[in-house]
């Protein structure tokens, strides 16, 4: 059988995972092709006085195949039918017997890493979230550590990564490092595969390497210096002012009925003498009026 550990000298940064396929007849076929069967750490050997380790791409395989692995979920798909996809078949009826054998396996760390890359995701905008607030509330300095520390985690040629850039640019702008600035926009414009982060770039990069306006003496706008507050503060009368006199009581405005029912007054008798003269003569002659028809009855 071949050894299942890929000695492909390529990379030495980082320690990697590496996964062997199985043929149809149960021997590795090595990580060169596929990679999602055995788990073993990475190994490091010499060549020519320099470290070297096993194929760097497998790590981005990884974590494309765990991304994959959790969309297929999302999406409905078998869980058996998308570890089949992995290993280059269409669904799971075509498995073999070993295959089959480490299917669970398979199913265990493609879930280990796609819970691993989400916690990291998490940090990453956590980190990003926190220097924009930073930046927000005047916090230039620690607005720049952590705007790296997140670039530190993405990485700078995802798009996240370019954005991250943009804002430690306006970071190292606000505490005066405005060289620093303009060469990350450069950078940003040369080498980001992004073309939306490298347009933003550029535009911000033209910004800042545009020439200063000089203004004379006569064309600037001269303030006076104010010593004090109080020459804007109106004087203050301190005489003393008779305070407003208080009604013990607001009267209300009076209706028509009882504005009439106020000014009333009875009619009263004119003292004339001719008409209390008529008055006698007329209770007399009623008085003889009444004797003398008593007397014609009688």
């Amino acid at each position: 059988m071949m050894n299942s550990q890929c000695r492909a000298p390529e990379c030495t940064k980082y320690p990697k995972l590496h996964y062997a396929n199985l043929n149809r007849h149960g021997y590795p076929l090595g990580c060169r092709r596929n990679w999602l069967i055995s788990l073993k750490p990475a190994r490091t050997f010499h060549l020519k006085n320099r470290t070297h380790q096993c194929r760097a791409g497998n790590e981005e395989r990884i974590r494309q195949a765990s991304a994959d692995y959790v969309e297929g979920l999302r999406d409905g798909v078998d869980e058996d039918d998308l570890v089949a996809q992995e290993l280059g078949l269409e669904n799971a009826s075509q498995l073999t017997t070993v295959q089959e054998r480490y299917k669970e396996k398979i199913k265990e760390k493609l879930q280990e890493q796609a819970a691993a890359a989400a916690a990291e995701k998490a940090a990453k905008q956590r980190e990003f979230t926190l220097g924009k607030l930073a930046y927000g509330k005047g916090q230039y300095n620690s607005s720049v550590q952590l705007f790296t520390q997140a670039l530190d985690r993405e990485g700078p040629f995802s798009p996240l990564g370019g954005e991250i850039q943009l804002w430690l640019a306006l970071a190292y702008q606000a505490t005066g490092r405005e060289q620093d600035c303009i060469d990350l926009y450069k950078t940003l414009e040369n080498t980001h595969p992004n073309a939306n982060i490298k347009k933003q770039a550029a535009n911000l990069r033209f910004i800042m390497e545009a020439p200063k306006l000089k203004l004379g003496p006569d064309e600037r706008v001269s303030i006076p210096v104010i010593d004090t507050s109080d020459r804007f503060v109106p004087e203050r009368s301190f005489r003393t002012r008779a305070p407003p006199s208080r009604k013990t009581g607001q009267q209300r405005e009076m209706t028509w009925e009882e504005r009439f029912f106020a000014e009333y007054q009875p009619p009263q008798l004119i003292p004339n003498k001719y008409v209390l003269v008529a008055s006698i003569i007329l209770a007399v002659s009623l008085a003889w009026y009444s004797a003398a028809a008593r007397q014609g009855g009688l």
